[in-house]
């Protein structure tokens, strides 16, 4: 799986601040897409395991109120493959 973008500090994609991974990769082309990029499957770059140790690193913080998942489309089966691990971990 590729990621488009992380942002360690998001006030735009849920309640509170958040870290926010963009995943690539999506088929629906939705009209209107903000996100059009991610949705090639082979756009930015591999999530890795130190991607996903970097995010836990990042969601320590006490003024951070959770992760979003977003696209690209995190429903894609290829994404969910590698996320439902990491969303394991995330939850630990």
């Amino acid at each position: 799986m590729n990621y488009g973008n992380i942002k360690l500090t998001d006030i735009a994609n849920g309640e509170g601040v958040r870290v926010s991974l963009f995943v690539s990769g999506c088929r629906n082309h939705c009209r209107g897409c903000f996100n059009a990029e991610t949705w090639n499957f082979a756009f930015g770059r591999p999530f890795t395991e130190k991607t996903e140790d970097d995010i836990i690193e990042a969601l320590a913080p006490g003024y951070i109120a959770g992760l979003s998942v977003l696209g690209g489309e995190p429903f894609e089966e290829e994404n969910q493959r590698e996320l439902l691990p990491f969303l394991r971990r995330v939850r630990a």
